[in-house]
């Protein structure tokens, strides 16, 4: 039988350092713009979580000291990565957040720039009603794009190639495609439908 979560529902934003970001974009921007882009959106994703109805807190996960500072800024808690890659990262931040309470975690990427409030609740409200770990699929259906998952039955995490298939294979795993999840940014063609306000980096 699946219990449904109780406590807190909280988003874990792992972010990678800055200067690292978006590298499969380097053939058309440069490492400053990069950057710029990266911070562009996490500052957007923020904000929407932030936003989110049924969303107690936002937590990101990062070594990176200056996204410690962006934290620090929009006062979203900061958890300081000691692991190397992006599965320990979401381990060590699951374990820091069921520490303070948490019942029910949101893994959401940093480079969503459509991510919806109105998604975010939705999968937290089937979270919650059905005790099922959500995983939403990117546009290819290979990746992973959005983890929703009770705290006391936290996934393996396989983020990396063909990860969707392997979320799925989790103990009540569900999918939940959510269209506001679905692009992330990546490659140089992922460029030409962004929207504004990342849209002037472009060419930076």
């Amino acid at each position: 039988m699946t219990t449904r979560p109780g406590g807190a529902a909280i988003a874990l934003v792992p972010v990678k350092l800055l200067d690292a970001a978006k590298s499969r974009l380097a053939p058309c921007l440069s490492p400053v713009a990069r950057r710029r882009l990266q911070e562009a959106m996490l500052a957007h994703v923020l904000a929407v979580l932030a936003a989110t109805p049924g969303l107690d807190g936002v937590a990101v996960v990062s070594a990176d000291p200056d996204v410690a500072a962006i934290c620090a800024r929009s006062g979203t808690r900061f958890i300081a990565e000691t692991t190397a890659g992006l599965n320990p990262a979401l381990a060590q931040g699951t374990e820091a957040l069921a520490t303070l309470g948490a019942g029910l975690i949101a893994v959401v990427p940093a480079d969503l720039p459509d991510l919806a409030a109105g998604d975010v609740a939705a999968a937290l409200s089937e979270a919650r009603t059905t005790g099922a770990t959500l995983v939403v699929p990117d546009l290819a259906g290979t990746g992973t794009n959005g983890l929703v998952f009770p705290v006391a039955r936290p996934p393996r995490f396989a983020f990396g190639p063909d990860s969707f298939r392997r979320h799925l294979a989790e103990p009540d795993a569900r999918p939940f495609p959510l269209a506001s999840l679905a692009r992330d940014l990546d490659r140089p063609a992922d460029l030409a439908a962004l929207a504004r306000p990342f849209a002037s980096l472009e060419t930076a």
